[in-house]
C-alpha cells in the first residue's frame, strides 16, 4: 500500500469523475435507438430502411464481433512476444506479480492477467485487453522496460503496469463496452468515453505506485532523453499553454489526455499529496 492512503479504496472512488457520466450518455443514446427502431418498425417499415438503423445494428453486433476480434488481437500479440513469467524476467514479473495481488487479482472473480513483452521499435507504449469473456493480459513494449534496465527506472514500469492493471481493474476492457463508442461517435464523444478511462487508470496507478509518476515524462521526451529533462521549466511552459483554446481542442479530439493534462495532475498530486485529483476533460 502506497503512503497516500492507509485504507483500500474502492473502484467508484478510484473512477475518474466524468467516467460514469459517459457511460451513462451512451446507455441513452443506445436506448432512444431501440425505441426509435421500435417505432420504425410499427408505423414507417414500408417506407425504405434508413441508413442510421443499419448503422446502429452494427453497433449493437459489436460485442458478437468482439468476441472473435479479441481472440484474434490475442494471438497477434502474443505470438510476436514473449511472456514475462517468474522464470522469464523474473524480476520484472516479482513486481507485476506482488502489484496485481495488491490491487486484488489473482481470486476466482479477478484472475491474475499474464504479462507479455514485444518488440515495441522505438514506440513506448503499453496496452490491456482481454483473450476470452473472463481471461485478461497485458503487453508491455521492450522500449520501457530499456527505460527498467538501462536506466534504472523500475518504479516508471511499476506505474505502468499499475495502470494497465487499473484498467482491467476498473472493467475497462470488458466486451460489453464494445457497443458505447459507435453510439458516442455521432455525438464526437467516442474519444471522451477512452479518455476518461486513461485518467481512471493513471489514478489507480498514483494510489498503487506513485514513486514512478514523475517519469511519466519519458513518455513524451523520449528514454534516451527524458533523465534529460528540466521538470521545473517543464511545467513552467505548461502554465504559459494552459488555457489555449487549441489545448483544449487537442485534448478534446484524443483517446488520451494530452502529455500536459497528465503531468500536471501528477504534479497536483505529488504537490498535494494524494493520488485524488482529476484531470480537466476539456
Amino acid at each position: 500500500m502506497n503512503d497516500y492512503d492507509s485504507k483500500r479504496v474502492s473502484i467508484s472512488n478510484l473512477r475518474y469523475k466524468y467516467e460514469l457520466t459517459m457511460i451513462f450518455i451512451a446507455l441513452i443514446v443506445i436506448f432512444l435507438f431501440l425505441c426509435a427502431l421500435i417505432l420504425f418498425l410499427l408505423f414507417f417499415l414500408g417506407a425504405g430502411v434508413p441508413e442510421w438503423i443499419y448503422g446502429g445494428l452494427v453497433g449493437l453486433m459489436i460485442p458478437v464481433f468482439g468476441f472473435f476480434m479479441v481472440r484474434f488481437m490475442y494471438w497477434s500479440s502474443i505470438s510476436e512476444g514473449v511472456e514475462i513469467t517468474n522464470e522469464q524476467l523474473p524480476e520484472i514479473y516479482t513486481i507485476y506479480y506482488e502489484l496485481a495481488i495488491e490491487m486484488g487479482f489473482n481470486t476466482k472473480r479477478l484472475k491474475l492477467p499474464k504479462l507479455y513483452l514485444v518488440n515495441g521499435n522505438g514506440v513506448m507504449n503499453a496496452f490491456a485487453s482481454k483473450c476470452s469473456l473472463k481471461r485478461r493480459y497485458i503487453v508491455i513494449h521492450s522500449d520501457l522496460l530499456d527505460l527498467a534496465y538501462k536506466f534504472d527506472e523500475i518504479d516508471l514500469i511499476k506505474f505502468i503496469l499499475a495502470h494497465e492493471l487499473g484498467h482491467h481493474k476498473c472493467g475497462h476492457t470488458n466486451i460489453w463496452r464494445m457497443i458505447l463508442a459507435p453510439f458516442l461517435k455521432p455525438l464526437y464523444l467516442d474519444k471522451s468515453l477512452t479518455r476518461t478511462q486513461e485518467y481512471t487508470a493513471d489514478r489507480v496507478a498514483l494510489y498503487y505506485a506513485p514513486e514512478g509518476a514523475m517519469s511519466m515524462i519519458y513518455l513524451f521526451s523520449g528514454k534516451y532523453m527524458g533523465s534529460k529533462i528540466d521538470l521545473e521549466e517543464y511545467f513552467n511552459s505548461i502554465d504559459l499553454h494552459d488555457e489555449s483554446i487549441w489545448l483544449k481542442l487537442s485534448n478534446f479530439l484524443s483517446d488520451h489526455p494530452v502529455g500536459f493534462r497528465r503531468m500536471k495532475v501528477i504534479k497536483q498530486a505529488k504537490e498535494n499529496g494524494t493520488w485524488d485529483v482529476h484531470g480537466k476533460f476539456f
